[in-house]
């Protein structure tokens, strides 16, 4: 995050109403597969233009500090940021209503048919696509951190760090959020006031 990010909330757009919260995050969540997370930069950020790019990694990060699905806690934090418990609520049913429904609609078929060679040869490549989708959203997120405020040297060493302990070695992140998390974050705030400091 640049100092010229910390108070970014006049450089977006904020959604109409709580109506519409719900269509967009309907929307949003047709779009995801292989996950919202993948969809959710480019819909919310780019499309939208709700959230700038820091915002958008700040509430990220809250996500995924959270029990629950990070992407669920994300839109409520969105919701909530704008309307309150109403925003929150209009975006959460936005996320689940429809395809929820859906989504059980293809488990009903998929139990029907997946014994059929056609069947799973159509998931093996969907599977592929959807990882494409993860590993170009995780990219991005990577390009975009270049100006973050705890300089890249460390947030790459936190990064690798973090992937192979919960990705390599299948440490729990229970114990891997407060061991790397807390010196990221001192240190990320030591940055900010440096950076405060040097606008004075």
């Amino acid at each position: 995050m640049s100092a010229s990010d910390i108070s970014p909330d006049s450089l977006v757009c904020r959604p109409k109403n709580c109506w519409d919260l719900y269509i967009s995050f309907t929307l949003m969540a047709l779009q995801a597969f292989g996950g919202s997370t993948a969809i959710a930069q480019q819909f919310l950020v780019d499309q939208k233009k709700w959230l700038t790019q820091s915002q958008f990694l700040d509430l990220l990060t809250v996500s995924q500090v959270l029990p629950g699905p990070n992407i669920m806690i994300l839109t409520i934090l969105i919701g909530d940021r704008n309307f309150g418990w109403k925003g929150a609520l209009a975006s959460f049913l936005g996320m689940v209503s429809v395809p929820g429904t859906l989504m059980l609609s293809v488990f009903v078929f998929y139990q029907q048919f997946s014994d059929n060679p056609l069947v799973s040869q159509a998931l093996v490549g969907m599977a592929a696509s959807a990882a494409g989708m993860v590993a170009g959203a995780a990219l991005k997120l990577v390009y975009n951190c270049r100006e973050n405020i705890i300089t890249p040297p460390v947030w790459i060493l936190g990064l690798v760090l973090t992937f192979v302990t919960v990705g390599v070695m299948k440490i729990s992140m229970l114990f891997i959020l407060p061991i790397l998390g807390i010196p990221l974050s001192l240190w990320a705030w030591y940055r900010f006031l440096k950076v405060e400091e040097h606008h004075k």
